[in-house]
């Protein structure tokens, strides 16, 4: 008898016996959906037949038939059917009762109200608008008021929609701020060290080698002045485009030894126009000549060795020129030059001295064994006219002097900082007034001996620069003291150009738009002049508005700004306008509501035009409605919520469904009062439009809808910045809990960053608390939405600051600063199963790569590990394998780095923090290629 064999649990002899309902369920915290199901179709229809084979219900012991074509075990199946129905919306009504599992937009809304928490409507753009008015020749100069509400509409581009704007504040304009030019010459005054100047006209008659003298006041008044120079030119450039002509010389103004000063007074410029020699230095040597049978010993004075002719020196009451120039006149300039070796420089050798006519005469003179025609001067002075100072032999002579008209020195240096002098004297304008500034970038060109130079990509790797390249300063030069950059005012950089023991570092933008850096001498480089083609690029400043930001002297105002400008401007293109106004996304509308029924409470209306404009401001939201009703003519006021309102308060709630549109309820006596009957007296006046699509660029605002008398053009000279559309699902998700965590109030360093993220325009945030140091107190880096920067100058940027200061401790020290954009580059090599279209395949890659890796899913200090990129990339639908052949940052060389970090705020007690970095993907810096 062979023994009995145990069972196994693998033999399924029991199975069916045993209920597979209800499943367990296991919910660990942190998932974006909870299961909540007991089980699917199969596990209830296996249930019921382990409930049909059961002991417990004996009545069944009958039913032995287990064909699904049987009518009990088909009504199991329908059952079983019923409750998969019921398990699937069960558990999605569970997903949906909590916030962070719930999917539709109105769980997610209803669960945010639960604690107080309305969805953001959205906000309008902001920006500046800057008008040109009519200016008519000769007419006075008059101020007009431009009004609050002047509209300016864009011009769509393709796929887009005309986008009105309104100017929020009244401002004083006038036809001569239009166009404000910086001050470009500077009144010419000889100083000590110079080496060139400006002369009017291009047709001067000058050319290297010809003399130049510069005499003033001093000279004329006292001959024995020594306030006067005499150079030697060694090049003239003419500047066809402005009319006049540069002449420059090596020797600098002034002297040592001997003493001597340029001129001070009455200057004036002088060009010698004829080099000539004093009489007798071409007479014979008398040496040469023989005495016998000739009256000529009388002239010769034999009584010296070698002979000389008698007299041959020069006479200081009667200088005789060897030649006969009747444009050589009385009060004209001669200068005498020894030509001595060792003296003076190397244009002009020797001892120098000018003399100016008294008196000349034309003449001819027979003496030294010669005659000629000679013009005779008498000199003012006869300071050094000594024969040995100046040997009739060897002397030059510097005469008819030609006046030349000079001209103001252009000034050549770029402007950039936060100082500004004006090229005229320019009245009204006051502390805080907005400037529209636009003009061409200053333009750097490589000289000849630049060689071996190449600029450093911000994007990564480099590019050679060859000698004559010319590229644009984006950011003021700094000088390397060792490896330390001193930045450089721009007075400091012009005069550092062209010295070769200089090393200089610029941040440069080449030809090809891209950006880098620049090591060079200053000897590599030149200031170049702008092409007409150039792109011009705008900005808004603002006059400060303590410590006397504006002085006048008599020619020129100075300007004193809030903040260094953006941009390096090349200065002769730089233009000011100061007819500048605020301005909103949005345009006014004014409408008549309805009729107040006093036996009706909680009266609602619905305005007629959506979406209603939200403006930005320093409350706890970052936004206030610009909705304003009244009733019978009296203004009545706006609250969060009418519960608890006083029975006779004049207030009103609004609420926006989806659509955007706007609800306006009234109270009911109880709380808030009922609307006063009559007809037509509910009366509203309100903005509409707002939302991103409001974020236009600089120049898109030109077309005027309203046209105040004397306004002819319009523009936005800035980028219109803060637009946001109202909340989205994902974000109120988000946004919902930290309203309860700060309670409208920033305590913690935590709620600086929970305040920031939940207020208009600004998307993400990280806070920093630095106990001591020069950066003491709270460090803020910001993001706006989708990535954009938050300019200092924004309304956005202000509002936050000030609500942080006045819903936070106003004590403690606030700095907001705006993220650093780290970005990475990624080449993937990924094998295809043979089922799937390869295209089809590296689209869904790259769509699901760069949502992951995209601004919205990424957080400031995250990493990106080849871990995460090829998990991301394996999840895609008929991908088979994946192999990251390249991951590494922006400006790194090409190399797979098993983890990318973005850097975080670290207090310091030397100095300031660098902002957060989000680290996200390059835009067209993702390769993906197919395996065979």
């Amino acid at each position: 008898m062979s023994p009995v064999r145990p069972l196994t649990p693998d033999c399924h002899c029991c199975a069916g016996i045993d209920a597979a309902t209800p499943r367990r369920l296991d919910n660990p915290p942190g998932l974006s959906a909870i299961a909540y199901r007991i089980g699917r179709h199969g596990d209830f229809l296996e249930s019921i037949r382990a409930r049909l084979s059961s002991a417990d219900y004996p009545a069944l012991a009958a039913l032995t038939s287990r064909e699904e074509s049987d009518l009990t075990l088909a009504l199991g199946d329908a059952l079983a059917s019923s409750l998969e129905v019921l398990g699937f919306y069960t558990e999605r009504i569970a997903n949906e009762h909590y916030l962070r599992t719930a999917t539709e937009r109105l769980s997610v809304l209803e669960m945010a109200r639960l604690i107080g928490y309305q969805p953001a409507p959205g906000v309008a753009a902001g920006t500046h608008l800057a008008f040109t008015l009519q200016a008519t020749p000769g007419a006075p100069v008059e101020s007009i008021t431009i009004p609050a509400g002047t509209r300016v509409q864009s011009v769509p581009g393709q796929d887009e929609e005309a986008q009105t704007f309104e100017t929020v504040a009244a401002v004083p304009a006038r036809a001569d701020w239009n166009a404000i030019a910086v001050q470009t010459v500077t009144p010419w005054r000889p100083q000590f060290g110079d080496t060139a100047l400006w002369l009017d006209g291009v047709v001067t008659r000058l050319q290297p080698g010809d003399a130049l003298l510069i005499v003033g006041a001093d000279r004329l008044s006292d001959p024995g002045s020594e306030r006067w120079d005499v150079r030697v030119l060694a090049g003239v450039e003419p500047d066809n485009a402005n009319g006049r002509t540069r002449v420059r010389w090596d020797h600098p103004l002034g002297s040592v030894f001997p003493a001597m000063s340029p001129a001070s007074a009455d200057v004036r410029v002088y060009a010698f126009r004829q080099h000539t020699a004093l009489f007798g230095h071409n007479a014979p040597d008398p040496n040469l000549m023989s005495l016998r049978g000739s009256n000529i010993r009388q002239r010769i004075d034999t009584d010296i060795t070698p002979w000389q002719w008698k007299n041959f020196a020069i006479d200081p009451d009667a200088i005789d020129l060897d030649t006969d120039n009747p444009e050589i006149t009385a009060g004209s300039w001669i200068a005498l030059v020894s030509n001595e070796p060792g003296l003076g420089s190397a244009a002009l050798p020797g001892y120098t001295e000018l003399y100016r006519a008294s008196k000349v005469m034309h003449r001819s003179r027979n003496a030294f064994g010669i005659s000629a025609k000679v013009t005779r001067i008498t000199p003012d002075t006869t300071e050094n006219l000594t024969a040995s100072r100046y040997p009739l032999r060897r002397t030059l002579v510097l005469a008819h002097s030609e006046r030349l008209a000079t001209v103001d020195t252009p000034l050549a240096h770029p402007v950039h900082g936060d100082a500004l002098t004006l090229g005229r004297r320019v009245e009204g304008l006051q502390p805080g007034q907005p400037l529209a500034l636009s003009g061409q970038r200053q333009r750097i060109a490589l000289t000849a001996q630049a060689t071996g130079l190449s600029l450093v990509l911000d994007e990564g790797g480099s590019t050679a620069l060859d000698a004559g390249d010319e590229l644009f300063l984006l950011a003021p030069a700094a000088r390397l003291i060792g490896t330390t950059p001193v930045a450089l005012a721009a007075e400091t950089f012009a005069a550092l150009i062209g010295l070769a023991h200089v090393t200089l570092r610029l941040n440069l933008l080449d030809r090809d738009g891209r950006r880098g850096t620049l090591v060079a001498k200053g000897s590599d480089i030149r200031l170049a002049a702008n092409a007409k083609d150039d792109a011009s690029v705008t900005e808004i400043a603002y006059i400060d508005t303590a410590h006397d930001p504006i002085s006048h002297d008599r020619d020129h105002s100075h300007l004193k700004l809030q903040a260094p400008l953006q941009h390096v401007y090349a200065r002769a293109t730089l233009r000011l306008n100061a007819n500048v106004a605020p301005a909103t996304h949005g345009e006014t509308v004014e409408a008549l509501l309805g009729s107040g029924d006093a036996s009706t409470p909680d009266q609602r209306f619905v305005l007629n035009q959506a979406p209603l404009t939200f403006v930005g401001a320093n409350t706890p939201s970052g936004r206030a409605s610009t909705l304003e009703v009244r009733i019978d003519d009296v203004l009545w006021t706006e609250v969060p919520t009418l519960y608890r309102a006083a029975p006779d308060a004049r207030r009103y709630e609004t609420s926006q469904d989806d659509a955007g549109h706007t609800s306006v309820r009234f109270g009911d006596g109880r709380e808030g009062t009922r609307l006063p009957s009559g007809e037509s007296n509910v009366r509203v006046r309100y903005r509409k439009g707002l939302g991103a699509a409001g974020n236009l660029d600089a120049g898109k605002l030109t077309t005027l809808l309203s046209r105040p008398l004397g306004v002819s053009e319009a523009t936005n000279p800035a980028p219109a910045t803060g637009g946001e559309d109202a909340e989205p699902r994902d974000r109120a998700r988000d946004n919902a809990p930290l309203t309860v965590l700060t309670l409208e109030r920033a305590v913690s360093i935590e709620d600086y960053a929970d305040f920031a993220r939940t207020f208009a325009g600004i998307d993400k945030a990280h806070a920093l608390w630095i106990p001591t140091g020069p950066a003491r107190g709270v460090f803020l880096t910001i993001a706006g939405g989708d990535g954009a920067v938050v300019p200092e100058s924004s309304d956005t940027f202000h509002h936050l600051s000030d609500a942080l200061t006045r819903y936070g401790d106003p004590l403690v020290p606030l700095r907001l600063v705006n993220y650093a954009d780290a970005r990475f580059r990624c080449r993937l090599a990924v094998k295809v199963g043979d089922a799937f279209e390869p295209d089809t395949v590296l689209d869904a890659m790259a769509a699901r790569l760069r949502a992951h890796f995209g601004f919205a899913r990424r957080d400031f200090g995250q990493t990106v590990t080849v871990d995460e990129v090829a998990a991301e990339a394996q999840a895609v639908k008929g991908v088979v394998a994946v192999h990251v052949t390249r991951l590494h940052r922006l400006g790194q060389a090409p190399a797979v780095v098993p983890r990318l970090f973005a850097s975080l705020p670290v207090a310091s007690l030397t100095g300031l923090p660098p902002a957060a970095e989000l680290l996200t993907l390059a835009d067209d810096s993702l390769e993906l290629e197919v395996l065979p």
